[in-house]
Order: C-alpha cells, then structure tokens, then sequence
C-alpha cells in the first residue's frame, strides 16, 4: 500500500532516553498523521515526547497518494489496531518508557480502544479522544437505517453483499455506523478498559457524532467546548484547528 511508514515525532522525542511519557497520536479516517500538525510541536514545547504515525492506507489511499493526497485510515478498524499496536511496541523500544498514553481524533479512538481491548495491554496509562465515535455516527440518517434494516431481519444480508465493494476502499466506513454489525458486536458498555484513563473533548455542534454529549464511555471524563465557549460552533471537520479544542486536549495529556 504506501511504501514507507511515516513518523513525525515532537522536539522532546529527539532524545529517546529522556522519553519516559511518549504520547502516541492516532488520526481520523480518511486522514493522516500530517493532521496533527502544530500539535506536535506544543507538546514538545510542554516537553512530552509525541509521536505521529499513518495507518490504514486502503487501495484508495494508493490511488491517491498518485495525485498528492495522503488519506488514509481507511482499513477496518481491527486492521488499523494491528498497526498502531506494532507502532506503540516500536515506541515502547525505542524510548524505553514502560507505558504510553494516546491521544485519537474521530475513528481514531476506536482503533486506539480496539487494540487496548483486544491485546490485554498493560501499557496505557490514558487514552484522550477529540471529537469520539463511541455511538458510532448517523450521517446522512445510516445508522437509523441500519436500525430498521436489523429490526427486520435484513441487515447481515445487505452487510454481506456491500462488504466485498466497501472492504478494499473503505473498510472503516461501514463500521463506523451506529448500529453496524461492528458497533452492535463490540458492546458500547464493555469498551472501557481497568486502569486506563479516559478523557473526551466534545463539541455540542460535532455533526458526525451521535448524540454528542452521550458519546462518551461510562465513567470516562468528558470535556464540552460550550461549557467554556457557549458560542462555539465547532463542528467535526474543523476540531483539529480550534485552539481551545487542542488547549483541552493537550491539557489532559499533560496532567501527571
């Protein structure tokens, strides 16, 4: 798929031996690590080690990169797991620290929680999401959709026909719809791990959520943007270039 990996990693990074809370930052679907730009560089002013990766390039990420476009993110979520659990190993080499904590936009936070869940892992002090998809999303009215089509009995159907047209492109894709196969499968209340942290940071106005302000894990803590700006009308796409949106979620990261 895309030839080489890709790592962009904070100031702080640059000497593995002093690294001993690296952040790992896991993009949105459809994206790349180049999304968290600027942000690399304020956590290595705060002096914690960050390290961005790309994962889930797809044959369309492959058809794109052709014309100068890296978007990627785009296999099925267990996939994209696989990957950031090989990077976070990579890290945990390199730097020598005994844990990491990670910080996801979008779908990235279900990769992020798939691999925490599935892999037993002991190394994850907090998981920090921005904009999560813990309900999935009803975009364009799919998850009401999907809701009806399980009522009736159609739904494993139609998901076994879309998914050898879906599954090389946009894997994530179907996934992320509230009341997919995956969504229903993993268990909305049996996601949280013991002994990790979570915080969300949450736009009233996100659009791509369901149901935004029930989005976040039981017990997680949740950070609303209108709680301290009652006029912000951040919405999905546009998280990454708020600055209080990454002064929340750059806070939470950085608290002992």
């Amino acid at each position: 798929m895309i030839s080489s990996l890709s790592i962009f990693v904070s100031p702080a990074a640059a000497s593995p031996g002093a690294c001993t809370r690296p952040t790992i930052l896991v993009h949105d679907l459809a994206s790349s690590e180049k999304e968290w730009d600027g942000w690399v560089e304020e956590l290595g002013r705060r002096g914690i080690c960050a390290f961005a990766f790309t994962y889930g390039a797809s044959v369309a990420s492959v058809l794109l990169q052709r014309a100068d476009l890296e978007v990627a993110g785009l296999t099925s979520i267990e996939d994209s797991a696989v990957e950031l659990g090989a990077f976070v190993e990579s890290v945990l080499g390199r730097t020598g620290a005994e844990d990491v904590q990670l910080l996801a936009h979008g779908a990235g936070g279900l990769v992020a929680q798939q691999w925490i869940a599935r892999s037993s892992s002991t190394h994850v002090r907090s998981l920090v999401t921005v904009g999560p998809l813990w309900n999935g999303t009803d975009l364009a009215g799919l998850g009401t959709v999907a809701a009806f089509n399980r009522r009736i009995g159609i739904y494993d159907t139609l998901a076994a026909m879309e998914k050898p047209v879906l599954e090389p492109i946009c894997a994530v894709c179907g996934q992320i719809i509230a009341n997919s196969g995956y969504m229903a499968g993993v268990g909305r209340d049996g996601w949280m791990s013991p002994g990790v942290q979570y915080v969300n940071v949450i736009s009233r106005y996100d659009g791509l959520m369901t149901s935004p302000l029930s989005a976040a894990l039981p017990g997680s803590e949740s950070l609303i943007i209108q709680d301290l700006d009652v006029n912000d009308r951040t919405n999905h796409a546009q998280l990454m270039r708020n600055p209080l949106v990454r002064q929340l979620a750059l806070d939470a990261v950085t608290v002992e």
